[in-house]
């Protein structure tokens, strides 16, 4: 009642009743942040497998910074060449729509959930390098990781990555921060237990390892945060130092299995899989196989993982798709073609990042 004096007594009175309360009303809950995300965030944000089903997906449509393009950079040194954009050709931002509602069309049949991600956010927008999704965020044990871009053409794309997610209540657990770099197509799941991180070539004459396209800092802190979630995670981080051995799960097709050559990786790395994993290298023939730029050698490109055994892949390779088939696997095609190489500079792996996958098979098929 207003004007009523509280005395000493009645303030430590009080504050034995509210302990008291706290004690047989409110005691500490231990629980498990992965078993609470279905009631709390609505699904269990699991994607930390490279071939589990997919469930949900995140795209960004093209928008108004494809017309930058031939623009001056906003960045030094402020060229104005389709070499500044990082770009192969003056874009067709109606082309490049298309070709994207063709990809969330095709995974939308599929069953897969899309989240399409917020718009640049700059003025004039510069971000044309947003369509692989894939890149800036990566999924950790459960929820995802924000990932920290090299160079200036993709700074800040983590900003719009980092707002879709929450809006759609995606736990992000993690962000790379300091002077910590790190990109999707440099990490990967070999399965629940079993990661990889690459550090990549620098992409400038230089040795210092602060400048690369990732570094040593920001793997390091990808790893933590995945060793966070579950200690009994074996991640490797491979050195890129030279020439780069590629991203074996850029080309997997079911559990513990993926097109390539044992002899294109690094010896080390082999031994592990094959000791720990049981690991099954489905050699291509060779008139699919493609030395890459950076001095390493790959296979035919296996695209998306919709579920093990089946692959959502473009359809400008004809004798690939006839290949895959040809040893049991099931192919999924779409036209995309303005969206990766050779036109643009990523593949359709780096367009699809995967938000939600089911669990991975115990065994994987058999192919061919």
């Amino acid at each position: 009642m207003a004007g009523t004096e509280i005395t000493a007594d009645d303030d430590e009175e009080f504050g034995e009743s509210v302990d008291e309360m706290y004690k047989s009303l409110h005691p500490q809950v231990l629980s498990d942040f992965e078993d609470e995300m279905p009631e709390l965030w609505g699904e269990k944000w699991k994607a930390n497998t490279t071939v589990g089903k997919l469930r949900t997906a995140l795209l960004h449509k093209p928008g108004e910074e494809m017309l930058q393009v031939g623009e001056e950079t906003p960045w030094e040194p402020h060229e104005s060449s389709l070499a500044a954009w990082r770009m192969r050709e003056q874009p067709d931002l109606d082309e490049m729509v298309e070709h994207h509602y063709n990809l969330k069309d095709t995974l939308e049949a599929e069953g897969v959930d899309v989240i399409t991600r917020e718009p640049d956010p700059n003025d004039p927008p510069y971000q044309v390098k947003s369509i692989y999704c894939d890149d800036v965020a990566q999924p950790a044990v459960y929820g995802h990781v924000i990932l920290r871009m090299y160079d200036n053409v993709r700074r800040g794309e983590e900003v719009p990555t980092y707002k879709t997610l929450a809006k759609n209540d995606i736990p992000v657990v993690g962000m790379i921060t300091g002077k910590g770099m790190v990109e999707g197509g440099t990490c990967g799941w070999f399965d629940e237990k079993h990661a990889f991180i690459e550090v990549h070539v620098p992409r400038e004459n230089t040795s210092e390892p602060e400048v690369m396209r990732a570094n040593e800092a920001g793997h390091q802190q990808l790893a933590n945060i995945i060793k966070s979630q579950d200690p009994e995670v074996d991640i490797r981080i491979q050195s890129g130092y030279g020439e780069t051995k590629g991203n074996i799960p850029y080309a997997m097709v079911d559990r513990h299995t993926s097109i390539g050559k044992e002899e294109w990786y690094d010896p080390h790395l082999v031994e592990w899989m094959k000791s720990e994993m049981d690991w099954n290298f489905i050699e291509p023939p060779e008139h699919l196989v493609r030395d890459q730029v950076r001095a390493f050698t790959r296979g035919p490109n296996t695209g998306v993982v919709l579920e093990p055994g089946k692959l959502l892949t473009t359809d400008q390779y004809p004798e690939a798709t006839r290949w895959f088939e040809s040893i049991g696997l099931e192919v999924v095609e779409v036209n995309v073609e303005s969206l990766v190489r050779p036109r643009n500079s990523g593949s359709i792996h780096c367009c699809v990042g995967s938000l939600r996958r089911d669990p991975e098979p115990e065994e994987p098929d058999t192919y061919a």
